[in-house]
């Protein structure tokens, strides 16, 4: 299915309908649940963007630094450290249309059903489970980033302290044949160009990688979460029936099929008005006549009784 660029999930129409029927038919904690699934992929494409600007940013900076033999040798391996940003960037923010792409896909897949067969198809948002997988790599991918971010983070750092301490050296080499003091610079914090071009960058590319493999760890809990939440509701409603059954034993043992096609495959949103499941489905739509049924037989037992 189509994504349309730059539209978050939560914004979705599909999604926006799928939390609605989850409210309407009292699965608010499924709802709050799907929608923080929706918000954390939000939130990694939203990361993925500050990324890749951040790393235009880093080749932009490279490309304006002063042209020198040491900077030009340099050159080459910087920007190949922005190239492999770059395309674990790109790889990553594939994975997340991916996911989004399944995420909506499911969640039409079960309104469709829903509109069709009421209530009991909800229970198919356990199967946006099916992501977790997709999440789980996309944070390997994440934390492989990481480690080669510390990698070049590294590397640059030692190149740039290396590029200023030669500048330092060939400084006060020229002090010197000019009869001038030398400067102690380890008194003197100075940076090199390259703190500022590759560097800076870099570590902000890291902060967001760390942040988006928090982004994942909490999705991946809501998606746990998600399909517990769902199990206690199927098991409630088992618990509500058996319970049901117990109290009006005539109905029940006498039209089984009716009561459940009468809780699970009401029809939720061609009618404005809210629906009732469960006890009060029963009350609103049997339990009367029931009642007037039983007090019919006792009343004839008394009469048979009294002859």
């Amino acid at each position: 299915m189509d994504i349309e660029a730059g539209k978050t999930l939560t914004n979705e129409e599909v999604i926006r309908e799928l939390l609605e029927l989850l409210k309407k038919n009292a699965m608010k904690e499924q709802a709050n649940d799907v929608f923080e699934i929706c918000s954390y992929v939000d939130g990694l494409e939203k990361k993925i963007d500050s990324m890749t600007e951040e790393l235009t940013n880093m080749q932009n900076q490279i490309k304006e630094m002063q042209e020198d033999t040491l900077v030009n040798n340099a050159k080459k391996a910087l920007s190949e450290a922005k190239e492999r940003l770059n395309a674990r960037c790109e790889q990553i923010k594939s994975q997340v249309l991916e996911v989004k792409a399944q995420v909506k896909s499911t969640a039409k897949s079960i309104v469709d059903e829903a509109k069709v067969k009421g209530r009991a198809a909800l229970y198919r948002v356990s199967e946006f489970l099916g992501i977790k997988k997709r999440l789980l790599d996309i944070r390997e991918n994440v934390r492989g980033a990481i480690k080669t971010t510390d990698t070049d983070i590294a590397k640059t750092a030692l190149l740039a302290k290396g590029f200023r301490e030669a500048g330092q050296t060939a400084a006060n080499a020229f002090r010197t044949f000019a009869d001038k003091p030398e400067v102690d610079y380890s008194q003197k914090e100075q940076k090199h160009p390259l703190t500022k071009a590759v560097l800076t960058p870099m570590k902000a590319v890291r902060k967001l990688l760390v942040s988006m493999e928090l982004h994942l760890d909490a999705s991946i809990d809501k998606l746990d979460n998600l399909a517990m939440n769902v199990q206690i509701d199927k098991e409630k409603r088992v618990e509500n029936t058996k319970s049901e059954k117990q109290n009006v034993p005539d109905r029940a043992e006498a039209e089984p099929e009716r009561v459940n096609a009468e809780i699970v495959y009401t029809p939720m949103v061609a009618e404005a008005h809210e629906y009732q499941y469960n006890a009060d489905a029963f009350e609103a739509r049997g339990g009367a006549d029931v009642k007037v049924g039983t007090a019919e037989k006792v009343s004839k037992v008394r009469e048979d009784k009294a002859r």
